[in-house]
């Protein structure tokens, strides 16, 4: 079982650092269907497979219901963190790729909620406050357009000196693509100039930062 949740972990390093896309997407597959029907060793492998993988392969919107699928499965078996982070990405690639706000907003927040309530992870937190008020943008209840305003030099830090790679990646994801979305064009090259300066400080984490690279 072990095994599966390592070639999991090698497929992923074949897309994020050697750029070995097929290669990375065929070990992501095996490791699916020879992972037996342990539910929790499922659950880490469903959001590498379908989180950070397959996302370079098939559409997306093909794979968004999968990772909700794979949220809701880790919070019945308690895998708190891998709840979490399935949501968060979930949560953000859902709102870029132009999800319905209505039913969206709720999912997103219920996922705020659970967190502030029950789990309490505050970099997850960070992560999806942004998408939460752009949804309050678009919608027509929030007067401002900076919503990636939650997320600032400090909470990046914290993120990089506790090893939250992936959360990290998805604070620069978020501030980069709500530049775009929102229209502010300013603010794209400020954060892409500080994404490479950690890129090139911290190159233990390249594995996580290459999908933004």
């Amino acid at each position: 079982k072990t095994s599966c949740v390592g070639l999991a972990s090698l497929a992923l390093s074949l897309v994020t650092v050697f750029s070995d896309f097929s290669e990375g997407y065929s070990l992501a597959k095996t490791s699916m269907s020879i992972a037996g029907s342990d539910k929790r060793v499922l659950c880490s492998i469903m959001t590498i497979t379908y989180g950070m993988i397959n996302i370079w392969k098939e559409p997306i919107q093909a794979i968004l219901p999968q990772m909700k699928d794979v949220y809701n499965m880790s919070l019945k078996y308690g895998l708190i963190d891998n709840a979490l982070v399935t949501g968060m990405l979930h949560a953000y690639r859902a709102f870029f790729t132009g999800s319905l706000l209505k039913p969206f907003s709720k999912e997103v927040a219920l996922f705020m909620r659970n967190n502030s309530e029950r789990h309490k992870r505050r970099l997850m937190h960070l992560c999806v406050a942004p998408i939460s008020n752009g949804i309050s943008c678009l919608c027509g209840s929030s007067g401002s357009q900076y919503v990636d305003e939650f997320i600032t030099e400090e909470h990046l830090a914290e993120a990089l000196r506790n090893k939250e790679f992936a959360a990290c990646e998805a604070m620069f994801a978020i501030k980069m693509m709500c530049s775009f979305i929102f229209r502010r064009p300013d603010g794209i090259k400020p954060t892409a100039r500080q994404y490479l300066e950690l890129f090139e400080r911290h190159g233990s984490a390249s594995a996580q930062f290459v999908n933004i690279y």
